[in-house]
């Protein structure tokens, strides 16, 4: 347990004498798994990648004990053990957690965001994006999957893909199993958040006398307000890192590498060979006797596709890359973004960062796992809902809303206002109770890119979202707004003494009165991203243009790759995407091992080459490479 270490990231906990009692105990829950330090020459499969998708993978593959698998990951093994509480996930952005990315200047929204541009945090290390997001346990809408299937990915309608919902859980929560609609026993862990704000109650009480039904959104139908759970172990972060990887650590035909940056993925007569990563200043290149797999994330794995050859060849030509496989790579981007509406409440109502240093709220947490560092990123409760009038029996909603308190400090660096548009809105609440409704649209109409910027695999990726580039997402969106309006000044809200905000956003003053227009103007002046991107390397029917991989996951006209993450995903979720990307996983992993015929006797082939004195596949193999 290094202190010295902990208290170098952003937290409230950095002067508190309760920091190495905090500290103790966090560390009862292993966060990560012990990396590897030396690796072989060859595996039977290389894993790209160590997020959500990579840590589900590398698990089950390597159970079958007659293959070899190798993980490697850009980011640390090591994320600090404040990581585990929950209501910290975002003081962990722009650290060595986070990729630290930014999107293109917007054309269509961006007014009050610097330089136009949203933030957009990405995990970096063992566990992925699993280590910032807000850990919400959502599955996403059945019709999604339906329409992934009817649009050529065939065998991922939602009944093929329950199952391995069902088997990525473990629920504790009684309630929720009565219904029927969960399952134990997984390895991801899933609570109800252990704190329930001040604003929780009235919420679901102002959304049920408005008609709303409060749900279980992951069981009979998705569409209301939700008591909702999180992806928590005894009131501490279940990253997939802890889910995943560190039950899996022990195991012989597993190494897990951590600091090794791969530069791209080595291509021989269309087959992928091996990849070149670097690995604490030095340049190593690995063979894959059976696959590579890309797991990088959406942004990731659509550059290192790129940069290996693999995309758009028009694109790849101008940085001088020879093209493999002309195929459409890092098109088809989609994300849901949001429009946020402030509001204040009263002194009464102690603001975030006094619960969070008070010492009785740090006592609470370090014995009872309760209180408000427990709390879900200080979310009270969200909804998923539609913007136009629909039966009864449609369960399809377009647009979710999210109540959470808010800080300066989320406002001020996480959405990246510009000086002046903070200053004239939220400074003179920013000593006050703030909370927020944030409002996104659930299936976009808007398809954005990921490119690279160069051939140079340590420069980012130019992302361009293209939010608002279709009108109907703006459209819902100010929809949802108007709701978060509805519930935020209802009665029961008003009651503790919420109030909007008496601030009016720069450039938004004409339309003061005007509710659609005036939220329309808000949305236009910046949104953030829930990081919930998918699509850069489509799934689908090969004969299908826009797809990159067919549906058992297998890149278009190259053997031995696939890509196995959210990016995959023809169609994002209607919801967050951490949980889908963790089941598209752990059906990948069956899909796989469908191809895996392990010898009866359980003997390990991989322990025969690597005993073997006379024979050296990596040296034939590299000989025969480079002399071509």
């Amino acid at each position: 347990m290094d202190i010295a270490a902990e208290m170098a990231y952003p937290t409230p906990f950095r002067a508190s004498p309760l920091l190495p009692l905090l500290l103790l105990s966090l560390a009862s829950q292993r966060n990560a798994p012990r990396p590897a330090t030396t690796f072989r020459e060859e595996y039977d499969y290389i894993i790209v990648g160590g997020g959500s998708a990579g840590s589900t993978l590398a698990n089950r593959l390597s159970e079958e004990l007659c293959v070899s698998v190798l993980l490697l990951e850009a980011g640390t093994a090591n994320p600090p053990l404040l990581n585990d509480i929950p209501s910290l996930g975002r003081n962990f952005w722009f650290t060595n957690l986070d990729w630290q990315f930014k999107t293109v200047p917007q054309k269509h929204t961006g007014a009050g965001l610097i330089n136009r541009q949203v933030i957009w945090p990405s995990g970096k290390g063992l566990g992925g994006s699993s280590l910032l997001n807000a850990m919400l346990y959502v599955r996403g809408n059945r019709k999604n999957y339906d329409d992934w299937a009817a649009q050529g990915a065939t065998g991922w309608s939602f009944n093929d893909v329950w199952p391995y919902f069902l088997k990525l859980e473990d629920n504790r929560d009684p309630e929720y199993l009565a219904n029927g609609y969960h399952a134990t026993r997984g390895p991801i862990t899933v609570e109800r958040p252990r704190y329930q704000s001040e604003i929780k109650s009235p919420i679901l009480e102002a959304a049920q006398k408005l008609g709303y039904r409060i749900v279980d959104s992951n069981a009979a139908r998705q569409t209301g307000f939700n008591e909702f759970q999180c992806t928590v172990r005894n009131g501490q972060r279940c990253s997939t890192a802890k889910a995943y990887l560190v039950p899996a650590e022990n195991r012989k035909n597993l190494d897990i590498l951590a600091g090794a940056h791969v530069r791209k993925v080595i291509l021989h007569r269309r087959r992928a060979e091996g990849v070149q990563f670097d690995f604490q200043n030095t340049t190593y290149e690995v063979r894959a006797r059976r696959e590579v797999i890309m797991s990088a994330g959406t942004t990731n794995t659509a550059q290192l596709l790129m940069l290996s050859g693999i995309g758009p060849k028009e694109h790849l030509e101008k940085f001088k890359i020879p093209v493999i496989a002309d195929l459409p790579v890092g098109n088809n981007f989609q994300d849901h973004c949001s429009a946020l509406v402030p509001y204040e409440l009263p002194l009464e109502i102690p603001p975030v960062l006094q619960k969070l240093t008070d010492p009785q709220n740090i006592k609470e947490y370090i014995y009872r796992r309760t209180g408000p560092l427990a709390a879900a990123e200080f979310l009270s409760s969200f909804a998923f809902l539609n913007s136009r009038p629909v039966s009864p029996h449609t369960d399809f909603p377009d647009y979710q809303i999210y109540f959470a308190e808010i800080t300066k400090e989320i406002v001020q660096q996480q959405i990246g206002l510009r000086p002046e548009v903070y200053s004239a809105v939220f400074a003179p609440y920013e000593n006050g109770t703030m909370f927020a409704c944030l409002s996104q649209m659930l299936q976009p109409k808007s398809r954005g890119t990921v490119r690279l910027q160069s051939a140079n695999p340590y420069d980012p990726p130019v992302i361009d979202p293209n939010y608002f580039e279709n009108p109907e997402d703006l459209t819902i969106v100010v929809e949802g707004m108007k709701t978060c309006q509805r519930i935020a000044t209802s009665e029961p809200m008003r009651k503790i003494g919420a109030r909007p905000f008496k601030t009016v956003f720069p450039g938004c003053e004409e339309f003061v009165g005007d509710e659609d227009s005036y939220f329309t103007c808000i949305a236009r002046g910046g949104v953030v991203t829930l990081s919930h991107q998918v699509g850069t390397a489509k799934m689908g029917d090969p004969k299908d243009p826009t797809t990159v991989v067919d549906p058992l996951l297998r890149v278009k006209g190259i053997k031995g790759l696939r890509v196995v993450d959210a990016s995959v995903m023809p169609i994002v979720p209607s919801g967050n995407t951490n949980i889908p990307t963790i089941m598209v996983a752990e059906k990948a992993a069956d899909i796989i091992k469908e191809t895996i015929q392990c010898p009866s006797c359980g003997f390990p082939h991989y322990d025969q080459y690597a005993e073997s004195s006379d024979i050296n596949p990596y040296t034939t193999f590299w000989k025969r490479l480079h002399s071509n």
